[in-house]
C-alpha cells in the first residue's frame, strides 16, 4: 500500500529566498520570505479554497487536517493570539495532518512531543490540537472525542538576575553598536515585568495596535483598545516605578513623534532577539538568560521585597496562585512565621 498523500504544507525551495506552498507535484510561490507570518496565513487560504472539510462524522474518517481547517476558518479569527495559532497548526498539520482523528492516542502525541523537541512548546501545540477537537465535536460531533496526551508543564524557572548582572547587560546595551534599543527593552522590562511581545508593540498613545504609557497617570497599559486577551495571558495595568518614569519622560522627549516606545532608529522591531544576544555576549551572561528573565527577575525581586501577593501578582498579571507557585519560594522570609512558631 502506498503512503497516504502529505497535505499542503509550506516549503523552502534550496537557494531561493522565499517559502512555497509544496502541495503534491505542485509549488506555488508565496511571495514570503521565511519567518514571515503572511505565509502562513497564504497556505491556510490556499487550503480552504482548495478543500471543502467534512462537518462531522466518525473519528476514523475524519482527517485531524479536517478538524484544524475547520477550526483555522471558523474559530482562529477570534482567537486573542490568532498568528499564533496558525503557527501551531501548520505545525501539527505537517506531523499528523493526514491521519484520522481515531490514530490520536498518548503513542501520538508523544512522538509529536519527541519531533518538536521543547516539551513546552509541544504542549502548547497539543492544547491546540486539544481545542480543536472539542470545536469539531461540540459544532459538528464526532462518534469518538479522543483523548489528547499533553507533556507535563514545566518547572518554574529559577533563574534570575541580579543586580549586578543587570547592570552588566545596560552597559553593554550602551556601548554596542546597533543595540540602543535593547537599553529600554532592559529596563522596561525589569521594572514592569511587561512580556515581550507586549513591550515591542508598546506606543506614547492610546492604539489598537498594542498597550500605551499614560505619562499623566504613571500607568503603562499592556493591552490595546478593544484587544481580546486569553485567560492565561493576562494584560493588567501596571503602575510605573518612579525610577522608570524618569527614563519614560527623556526618551518621549527625544523620539518627537514616533509612535513606538521601543524602536530601532524610528522602526518598529519585531524580533529582537539576535540584538539581545550580542548584548548578553558583551556582558558576559549565558545562553539561560533571555528576554522573558526580565520579567522572572522583577518577579523574584517583588518576592524577596516582601510585596503581598495580591499586588505583586496583579502588576505581573498573574492569579495569586501563578504567582506563589512560581516565586513565592524566592522570598528569604518564606514560611518564617511557621517555622518560628514553636
Amino acid at each position: 500500500m502506498s503512503n497516504p498523500r502529505k497535505p499542503p504544507r509550506l516549503w523552502q525551495r534550496p537557494g531561493r529566498e522565499q517559502l512555497y506552498i509544496k502541495d503534491g507535484g505542485k509549488r506555488i510561490a508565496t511571495g514570503c520570505a521565511p519567518g514571515d507570518p503572511q505565509a502562513e496565513i497564504i497556505l491556510a487560504e490556499y487550503i480552504a479554497r482548495k478543500y471543502e472539510a467534512p462537518r462531522g462524522g466518525r473519528a476514523h474518517q475524519v482527517t485531524i487536517a479536517d478538524v484544524l481547517l475547520v477550526y483555522t476558518s471558523e474559530r482562529v479569527d477570534s482567537l486573542s493570539r490568532p498568528g499564533e495559532a496558525r503557527a501551531m497548526i501548520i505545525r501539527l498539520n505537517e506531523f499528523m495532518g493526514d491521519k484520522p482523528v481515531s490514530e490520536i492516542k498518548g503513542r501520538l502525541c508523544r512522538a509529536y512531543a519527541k519531533h518538536r523537541i521543547s516539551a513546552s512548546g509541544a504542549r502548547r501545540d497539543l492544547e491546540t490540537l486539544r481545542a480543536a477537537l472539542r470545536y469539531y465535536h461540540r459544532e459538528y460531533g464526532l462518534d469518538v472525542l479522543p483523548v489528547v496526551t499533553l507533556p507535563d508543564k514545566s518547572l518554574p524557572r529559577e533563574r534570575w538576575l541580579t543586580r549586578k548582572e543587570v547592570a552588566a547587560l545596560i552597559r553593554a546595551a550602551r556601548r554596542q553598536d546597533k543595540c540602543e534599543h535593547m537599553v529600554r527593552l532592559i529596563l522596561i522590562g525589569l521594572y514592569t515585568g511587561t512580556r515581550l511581545t507586549a513591550m515591542l508593540n508598546l506606543q506614547w498613545m492610546a492604539n489598537t495596535e498594542g498597550g500605551w504609557i499614560d505619562l499623566d497617570a504613571g500607568i503603562l497599559y499592556r493591552k490595546a483598545t478593544g484587544e481580546r486577551v486569553a485567560h492565561n495571558k493576562r494584560k493588567t495595568p501596571v503602575r510605573i516605578p518612579p525610577r522608570l518614569m524618569r527614563f519614560l519622560k527623556s526618551w518621549k522627549a527625544s523620539d518627537k513623534g514616533l509612535r513606538h516606545v521601543i524602536h530601532f532608529r524610528g522602526a518598529p522591531i519585531a524580533k529582537p532577539h539576535k540584538a539581545f544576544r550580542t548584548v548578553r555576549r558583551s556582558a558576559g551572561l549565558g545562553e539561560d538568560v533571555t528576554p522573558h528573565i526580565l520579567r522572572h527577575t522583577r518577579g523574584t525581586w517583588l518576592a524577596q521585597k516582601g510585596v503581598p501577593a495580591g499586588e505583586a501578582a496583579a502588576s505581573l498579571g498573574l492569579t495569586v496562585a501563578e504567582y506563589e507557585r512560581t516565586y513565592l519560594h524566592n522570598d528569604p522570609a518564606y514560611q518564617e512565621g511557621a517555622a518560628n512558631a514553636f
